[in-house]
């Protein structure tokens, strides 16, 4: 895999994306519902923008390629696809339609065995500040092409995104509450993934989750960075599958006393 090419088709399309979206964050259509996407979530019209600009880009590259992607589902481009392309379009849908300003997109190429761990590129553009964030496996992990790690020490800050069975999930973190001074919930797993990846939390919670491709990106990147990412049973993310509809609890830390410290604040 051409690592240096795809990333460079990455940033591209991270550009337009960030483009396109922010001409409608004024626009008060921009939450409209048009349909339900393959994911079984509601596809806002923002959302779609920022997903059929990806697409688009990646198609007009002229290779072969296998897309998958929240609202389209999975497409085959050409007959004989070099590389598996892994979207979150727009994760902060529901900030971006209320209008708080959370939100980013990421991009994920992989090879073709559509497991997590065969990742190879990680990108994400936050669209509101316009941030990059990517990764390069085996080759660190980079904030505006400044190489970023996860933090040394404990802080007493932690990131959690808890995005069903909510309640409880939310009774499950009232421990964490009592041993972290900061909790933050910023309704964007994918940046939240990247700003741990830069040593601004000691760790991360994400409960409930039902997509490993929301975070197929981020997680090359916080990996780069040195981070652990496993779910609450102790399996590493780099074995699941890329897909939908899952219920994955995952926890990143800085490294392994971080991580049982975690575990342990909430139960089974």
């Amino acid at each position: 895999m051409d690592t240096d090419y795809w990333l460079r088709v990455c940033r591209d399309a991270g550009k337009k994306v960030f483009t396109e979206v922010n001409k409608i964050l004024g626009n008060e259509e921009r939450g409209k519902v048009l349909k339900i996407g393959y994911s079984g979530d509601k596809t806002l019209l923002i959302d779609d923008v920022a997903e059929k600009t990806i697409f688009n880009h990646f198609k007009s590259t002229g290779k072969s390629f296998e897309f998958i992607s929240e609202e389209m589902g999975i497409k085959k481009v050409g007959n004989k696809p070099e590389v598996v392309v892994t979207v979150d379009p727009l994760d902060g849908s529901n900030n971006m339609k209320y209008g708080l300003k959370i939100a980013s997109t990421s991009i994920a190429i992989g090879d073709l065995s559509k497991k997590v761990g065969g990742i190879k590129i990680g990108y994400v553009k936050d669209l509101i500040t316009g941030n990059e964030y990517h990764a390069i496996q085996g080759k660190g992990a980079f904030k505006n092409k400044k190489q970023i790690e996860v933090r040394k020490e404990k802080n007493g800050c932690i990131l959690i995104d808890i995005v069903k069975n909510r309640e409880r999930n939310f009774q499950r973190i009232v421990k964490i509450g009592k041993n972290f001074r900061s909790v933050r919930m910023l309704g964007s797993g994918t940046l939240s993934m990247c700003l741990f990846a830069e040593g601004i939390s000691d760790g991360l919670l994400f409960l409930g989750s039902g997509r490993t491709l929301d975070t197929a990106a981020s997680q090359l990147i916080a990996r780069e960075a040195g981070a652990i990412i496993r779910d609450i049973n102790g399996k590493d993310f780099i074995d699941y599958g890329i897909g939908f509809n899952l219920d994955l609890n995952l926890i990143g830390a800085f490294d392994e006393k971080m991580y049982n410290e975690i575990k342990s604040l909430i139960g089974d």
